[in-house]
């Protein structure tokens, strides 16, 4: 599992038309002018890792940065409460991923096709996630499933009550069904943080079907992931939203320690 570090996006709501509802154009609001600080938090590769690592992770020696140190990490419930804190300190928060966030999973979620897995990933918050490559190990029905819920098509459903489904929103804006020419999921989400916009735009890669098995991919096409974007960017402004924020799943090396960042090469690094 890899946990991003936090940043923060600056968001101006004067670039924003003032919108008057009908009937209660008294009750809104102008959107600020001054900037809004808003707080991604990001995650991708959780893979159902909901246990933490047999023997955790070796981190720096806070007393001594030139040995190693064995420290207990990951799973679900270190991740909730990194979240948890994380959201009260930042009032303007979202929780995202970037993929990956089931499939290669342990016992404990893949005996029940990755279920516990997005029922505790929607426990904890997560609004919205791009569709990794390991998404499609099952094939669309499957991953269809995960979103909108249904018992499994085989074995049924395994717990007390139905499979309701992830309450986060998955988003593939380059991923197509050739039969329909539609995409298989929403491209993009849009949450208001003090009046002021954001979209989210979600990516898979256009080398998705190289890593995937044929029978997970089949009837689907994988668009270049620039020419997706630049198509959607006039679409959202045209809406009036100027700020924009992509969830991709991308590769990319961070270097230095485990809550560090200090240079990120690598396909997704930018200058």
């Amino acid at each position: 599992m890899k946990i991003r570090t936090p940043f923060r996006l600056k968001l101006l709501g004067s670039l924003l038309p003032v919108v008057a509802l009908a009937g209660c154009a008294g009750m809104v609001s102008a959107p600020p002018t001054t900037p809004v600080a808003v707080k991604v938090l990001a995650i991708n590769d959780f893979h159902g890792n909901l246990k933490p690592a047999s023997g955790g992770i070796r981190i720096k020696d806070p007393q001594d940065p030139s040995k190693t140190i064995t420290v207990p990490a990951g799973g679900a419930e270190h991740l909730a409460t990194a979240v948890a804190e994380l959201r009260k300190a930042n009032p303007n928060h979202v929780f995202v991923a970037a993929g990956d966030l089931i499939g290669g999973s342990p016992l404990l979620s893949a005996l029940f096709y990755d279920e516990p897995t997005i029922e505790s990933l929607s426990l904890m918050g997560l609004e919205i996630t791009a569709v990794g490559n390991h998404e499609f190990d099952s094939g669309i029905a499957e991953l269809l499933r995960k979103q909108y819920g249904g018992c499994h098509p085989k074995d049924g459903c395994k717990g007390p009550t139905q499979f309701k489904g992830a309450s986060f929103k998955y988003l593939a804006a380059s991923t197509w069904d050739t039969r329909t020419n539609k995409t298989i999921l929403p491209a993009y989400h849009v949450k208001s943080f003090e009046g002021v916009p954001v979209a989210f735009i979600g990516l898979t890669l256009k080398g998705t079907p190289d890593i995937v098995t044929p029978a997970g991919v089949a009837g689907l096409r994988f668009d270049d992931e620039a020419e997706t974007v630049n198509k959607l960017v006039p679409e959202l402004r045209a809406k009036g939203i100027e700020a924009i924020v992509l969830l991709i799943h991308e590769g990319g090396y961070p270097t230095g320690d485990y809550n560090e960042c200090r240079a990120f090469p690598g396909p997704s690094s930018t200058s």
